[in-house]
């Protein structure tokens, strides 16, 4: 079973090799043709957007997909994929409502050139909400090699079609969305249809979803909300503070800093429905994570200045430094993910929402005061130091977990 799912985590982090090699291809790309500032704006977009999608799931998503984990009846198992779909849809409907409200109170709130013709990107919230419903489902189903393959086909099909297009038509920002999100939302609507779900009305699997959500995915989804949408806040603030340029600066750096060292996250995903059953996390997983980690460190820390100087404009050379900085972060949060994953496949939601409330503190904290005095700096040093305390916690509520399971 161990060597089984060691090769399926090779596959996992070979695809994300490869997943950060196309995303740091389609990130040159449009900065190239989007050019700092509107670069910005599409962040300053995408910002929103995920923060309206960290709101509105609820829990329901994470409570299914421990559910489809724990599921040894075939039967219920294409019941359960249209239970996903059908909270997909309700979920969307409420996010992109939400979209819209935020369309109308941006010019209040922030100076940038945006105005209220931006309504029509409201279906790339349906989109990121795709996207983690259907991660979510396969990961439950163990169906690692389609979880890796949606991982990477977005990307490339972005930049295939982006790519041929911008030689006949010149893109600018509508384009990139429309190409980012429409692509990816196609794939997650073909995924839904090809797993065959089952939309036989079942009462019983209502029930048992309130349930699990009620003593797991809902302390989960407040600890989300503290933990994960608060992140969503440096983009806001660096917007406000600063402009929509540095929002650019700064989330591009997490995109080149996240695909790096997303090891131990890619372990805790692959084991996540053996976790359900083994009483700690195996050595194997250890070693693996420790060894992959130092690699995606020496070579991250080698090419960078290189990367940026050579791909992007001159004007994008702050990223370089950023990165450096903020790559420390993704180290820590990795790691964190991977005690997260052990826990949450044994329901301890209510830990998992307790950590995310630090967390949740320190990025408030953090994203708004640091922000506005120390400018980007405050915004580095609050990724680090939120991402080394979730780590610690996480580490903590582990060793208590397995120490009362020794007892």
């Amino acid at each position: 079973m161990i060597e089984g799912s060691i090769k399926k985590s090779i596959i996992m982090f070979s695809t994300s090799i490869l997943g950060m090699a196309l995303g740091f291809l389609v990130s040159i790309f449009n900065s190239q043709i989007l050019g700092e500032e509107s670069f910005g704006e599409f962040k300053f977009i995408e910002t929103a957007a995920r923060f309206i999608v960290s709101i509105v799931t609820v829990g329901f998503f994470i409570s299914l997909t421990r559910l489809v984990a724990m599921n040894k009846d075939e039967s219920k198992e294409k019941k359960y994929i249209a239970l996903f779909i059908t909270i997909f849809g309700l979920v969307s409907i409420v996010g992109m409502l939400l979209y819209f409200i935020f369309v109308f109170i941006n010019p209040y709130l922030f100076e940038n050139k945006l105005n209220s013709s931006i309504w029509k990107y409201f279906f790339i919230v349906a989109a990121i909400i795709g996207a983690i419903a259907i991660q979510e489902l396969l990961k439950g189903l163990h169906k690692i090699t389609t979880l890796a393959i949606i991982g990477v086909l977005p990307l490339f099909l972005y930049l295939t079609c982006s790519y041929l297009l911008n030689k006949y038509v010149p893109l600018d920002i509508d384009w990139v969305l429309f190409l980012t999100y429409g692509i990816s939302l196609i794939i997650v609507l073909g995924t839904f249809a090809l797993l065959k779900p089952d939309f036989g009305y079942d009462k019983s699997l209502r029930t048992e979803l309130l349930l699990e959500n009620k003593t797991n995915g809902q302390p989960i989804y407040f600890g989300s909300l503290a933990g994960k949408a608060t992140t969503h806040i440096a983009g806001f603030s660096i917007a406000y503070y600063l402009d929509t340029t540095q929002v650019g600066f700064f989330m591009l750096a997490l995109t080149v800093c996240g695909p790096m060292l997303a090891i131990p996250s890619i372990l805790g995903t692959v084991f996540f429905k053996h976790f359900v059953n083994m009483s700690s996390i195996p050595s194997k997983v250890y070693i693996f994570s420790i060894l992959g980690t130092l690699c995606a460190l020496l070579i991250f820390y080698s090419l960078i200045d290189y990367a940026i100087l050579t791909f992007y404009k001159e004007a994008f050379l702050p990223v370089a430094d950023i990165a450096k900085y903020t790559i420390i972060g993704f180290v820590f949060h990795g790691y964190g993910d991977l005690f997260n994953r052990f826990l949450g496949a044994k329901g301890k939601g209510v830990l998992l929402r307790n950590a995310a409330f630090w967390v949740g503190a320190v990025n408030i904290l953090g994203y708004t005061i640091l922000v506005k005095y120390f400018n980007i700096n405050g915004a580095i040093l609050t990724k680090v130091f939120a991402s080394f305390i979730y780590l610690i916690i996480m580490l903590s509520y582990y060793l208590k977990f397995i120490k009362k399971q020794n007892v």
